[in-house]
């Protein structure tokens, strides 16, 4: 092993097994990583002992230190753009003229494929969210809130936010308990649009709701008034991206691939309102 160390230290200049300096006026390995460029910009750690459990090693982390990271991306967002996945550039620049009305968020691409978005403020977010749905050259574009559980796999790809319109909804039930427990329904309810919030629109109500879209979607939902009596409810789907029930994918249609995406467009298009 010293053989070994001993050539490599020789052929890159520097002297020490295991930081070990020998006192021959070359730099030792703890040098180099302790005092040079590996760690001028990066953040120094510390040693901790793990926890045993059942004989194996634990890392047990502390509820203080993923709190405070969890809340820098609690103001973020996931962007999925279904079909080929565009460079960051092209991200930025759709950001820059869709999203005016906010503060500029930064953005950072996932090797899995998607980009997180983190805004300054959780009501930039909101307000980006609520007015979707969008589209990045007319292919889909799914944007769903960060959370620290996030798993694309599970989620981008099964369970994305849809606005669904609630047809001919009696306005006694446009409360906010009401449209909670109907949205609940089809999955888990986020926002009701503000047209809805204000009833500036009448005809219909209008929620975000996030939805696994791997499953038969209901067009009728069943609802009980407070004295007991029952009726059937019509949903509509603004829009919802191609899933391939062959390959158990969002993005395509076997057959029908490019087709489908190219036909794509969002209903009601919104531009993030000024707050």
């Amino acid at each position: 092993m010293n053989e070994v160390m001993t050539k490599v230290n020789d052929a890159l200049g520097i002297s020490g097994d295991y930081g070990i300096s020998w006192g021959n006026g070359r730099k030792s390995w703890a040098t180099i990583v302790n005092g040079g460029s590996l760690n001028a910009k990066g953040t120094p750690l510390s040693f901790i002992s793990p926890t045993i459990v059942d004989g194996k090693p634990i890392a047990l982390l502390d509820k203080n230190d993923v709190d405070n990271m969890a809340a820098i991306w609690n103001c973020s967002i996931v962007m999925y753009i279904v079909g080929e996945m565009p460079s960051i550039g092209a991200v930025i620049r759709f950001i820059a003229k869709e999203w005016v009305n906010v503060a500029t968020p930064k953005a950072f691409f996932h090797d899995e494929g998607y980009f997180i978005i983190r805004f300054v403020s959780r009501k930039d977010r909101d307000s980006v969210l609520m007015a979707g749905p969008y589209s990045f050259f007319s292919r889909p574009m799914i944007v769903k809130p960060w959370s620290a559980k996030f798993n694309f796999q599970e989620e981008i790809l099964r369970v994305i936010p849809v606005w669904v319109r609630l047809l001919n909804l009696p306005l006694n039930y446009w409360g906010v308990d009401s449209l909670s427990r109907i949205g609940s329904l089809l999955g888990i309810p986020l926002f009701a649009d503000e047209c809805t919030s204000a009833q500036m629109r009448v005809s219909f109500a209008r929620l975000l709701v996030e939805i696994d879209v791997t499953q038969p979607l209901p067009k009728h939902v069943i609802l009980q008034d407070p004295v007991g009596g029952t009726f059937s409810q019509p949903v509509l789907y603004d829009w919802l991206p191609p899933y391939c029930g062959t390959c158990k994918v969002v993005g395509h249609v076997c057959g029908e691939g490019r087709k489908q995406s190219a036909r794509f467009k969002p209903a009601m298009p919104v531009r993030v309102k000024k707050v």
